[in-house]
């Protein structure tokens, strides 16, 4: 090597880079097999995709899927709960002392008003019995990420932070279930700003409960 040459180095020789590197990948990999399986249960129908299919359309193994996912009906869903990691990223970056509705509430409305879901399409995939059971699963899920979200935000207790938790996991599947059922153009948000209004009574009565019983929390944080 010549003086004041740069020296190769490849990928393999920096391990915080090849760690990142993989990650990308994973992820990349991941979010294919998700656009794929949906893809496919949008052309096809749920029942009728195969994983060896949806391997093929993302340009892998079938072996590679199931690193990744557990069943299609996983795979399919997949690309539907995006929203969650996008709501989980925005939550994190509200203050931590901001009111618990105004930053459930903010971030969901934010996120999934970023791109409204389509319909029909969703309406087709939700009426196989295999696709409602991964929903309700998901919708579980949900639920204890909210209660996690008040617990830690408010430092209830976790009886109350399950309620309210899951107050809020309810007013996003009945908001999901109306919008589903209505004709009109009114788009998804507009019934989800409805429902978790409804929340909102039971979240600032708990903070405000929270508050009476550890009065000295709230001046220790000033």
């Amino acid at each position: 090597m010549s003086e004041g040459e740069t020296p190769y180095v490849t990928i393999e020789q920096h391990p915080t880079g090849l760690v990142t590197w993989r990650e990308r990948k994973k992820q990349a990999t991941r979010e294919a097999l998700a656009d794929a399986a949906w893809k496919l249960a949008c052309e096809v129908g749920p029942e009728n995709v195969r994983v060896d299919d949806i391997a093929a359309a993302a340009g892998v193994s079938a072996r590679t899927f199931n690193n990744y996912y557990s069943s299609r009906e996983e795979a399919i869903f997949a690309q539907r709960i995006r929203w969650a990691e996008e709501f989980l990223t925005v939550v994190h970056s509200r203050p931590g002392d901001a009111p618990l509705h105004d930053t459930i509430a903010g971030a969901l409305l934010e996120v999934r008003g970023r791109r409204e879901p389509d319909k029909a399409t969703i309406r087709l995939v939700a009426a196989t019995p295999a696709m409602q059971g991964e929903y309700l699963r998901h919708s579980v899920m949900t639920e204890f990420a909210l209660a996690e979200i008040v617990a830690t935000r408010t430092g209830c207790d976790q009886l109350s932070a399950r309620v309210v938790g899951g107050a809020y996991a309810l007013a996003i599947r009945a908001a999901s279930e109306y919008w589903l059922r209505d004709d009109s153009d009114l788009p998804f948000t507009d019934f989800l700003r409805t429902a978790l209004d409804r929340v909102a009574p039971a979240a600032r009565g708990l903070e405000a409960s929270v508050r009476a019983s550890h009065p000295h929390r709230e001046a220790d944080s000033c």
